[in-house]
C-alpha cells in the first residue's frame, strides 16, 4: 500500500493511527453491530467483529488518496510550518558552527608572541656567531677581508637583534594588557546582606526561537489530524456501512410486501 500523493512517508504513521482511532469509536462500533444484526450475521450479541474492522481498514487504506485530499489545505499548512522550522534549525546550526571556528586574524595574533620571542633570539645567536668567526679570522693576515665582512655582518645582526627585541617586548606588553582588559573581573563584588545571587545558565539557542517553531509545527499538525479525522476518515466508514446496510433494508421490505 503506497502513500497518497502529497502525503510524505514520515506522515504515513499519523494517517494510520487516525484511521485506527476512527474505526474504534463508539459510533462505528454501533454501526457495525447494527449492520451485522440485519445483514449476514457477522457480529452477534452487540460485539463488533474484528473481521469487519479489518475489512474497513483495508478499504480505507486503498482509498487513502481521496481521504487525504479532504484535509489537503491543513496538510499544506503543516508542511510549510515544518519546512520553515527545519530551515531555521539548519541556519542556527550553521551560524553556531561558524561562530565557534577560529578566524585567520586570531591565528595571526597568536603567532605574534612567538615571533616576538624567536626573532631576537635568532638575531642574537647570529650576531655571536658572526663576531666570533670574524675575530678568529682577524688573527690571520690572509683572511683579513673575510674577517671584516663577518664583523660587519655581526654588527648588522646585532642591530636587528636590538630592534626585534624592542618590538617583541612591546608586542608582549600589548598582548598582556589586552588579555587583562578582556578577562572578566573575578573579584567578589559586595552585595546587600540577605540577597543571593541568582544562578543563570548560558542560553544554548536564541531565546524562544526553537520553542516558537516547535509550537507552530505542533499546532499545524493537530489541525491537520483533526481535519483528516472528521472530514476524511470518519465519513468513509459511514458511507461504506450505509451502502452495505441499504440492500438488507430493501430486501426486508420486499419480503414483507410478498407476505
Amino acid at each position: 500500500m503506497t502513500a497518497p500523493p502529497g502525503l510524505q512517508a514520515e506522515d504515513r504513521p499519523d494517517f494510520e493511527r487516525a484511521l485506527h482511532q476512527a474505526l474504534r469509536t463508539a459510533e462505528i462500533r454501533e454501526a457495525l453491530r447494527r449492520n451485522g444484526a440485519t445483514g449476514d450475521g457477522a457480529t452477534r450479541d452487540g460485539a463488533t467483529g474484528d473481521a469487519d474492522i479489518q475489512r474497513l481498514c483495508a478499504q480505507a487504506l486503498v482509498a487513502s488518496e481521496l481521504i487525504a485530499m479532504a484535509a489537503a489545505p491543513e496538510y499544506a499548512t503543516y508542511l510549510r510550518q515544518r519546512a520553515a522550522a527545519t530551515a531555521t534549525a539548519s541556519t542556527v546550526s550553521t551560524a553556531s558552527a561558524l561562530s565557534g571556528s577560529p578566524t585567520p586574524s586570531a591565528g595571526v595574533r597568536g603567532l605574534l608572541p612567538v615571533l616576538a620571542v624567536l626573532a631576537p633570539a635568532l638575531a642574537g645567536a647570529s650576531t655571536a656567531a658572526f663576531l666570533l668567526l670574524g675575530a678568529l679570522l682577524g688573527l690571520l693576515d690572509s683572511q683579513r677581508e673575510s674577517a671584516d665582512a663577518l664583523l660587519t655582518a655581526g654588527l648588522t645582526s646585532a642591530t636587528i637583534a636590538a630592534f626585534t627585541l624592542v618590538v617583541g617586548v612591546a608586542c608582549l606588553l600589548v598582548t598582556a594588557v589586552r588579555h587583562r582588559t578582556s578577562a572578566p573581573d573575578q573579584r567578589p563584588r559586595p552585595r546587600p546582606h540577605g540577597h543571593l545571587r541568582p544562578h543563570r545558565h548560558p542560553p544554548t539557542h536564541p531565546p524562544h526561537l526553537g520553542r516558537r517553531d516547535d509550537a507552530a509545527v505542533a499546532t499545524a499538525r493537530d489541525a491537520w489530524l483533526r481535519a483528516l479525522l472528521h472530514r476524511g476518515i470518519l465519513p468513509f466508514p459511514r458511507d461504506r456501512l450505509e451502502r452495505s446496510h441499504s440492500p438488507s433494508r430493501t430486501s426486508q421490505k420486499s419480503e414483507r410486501g410478498t407476505t
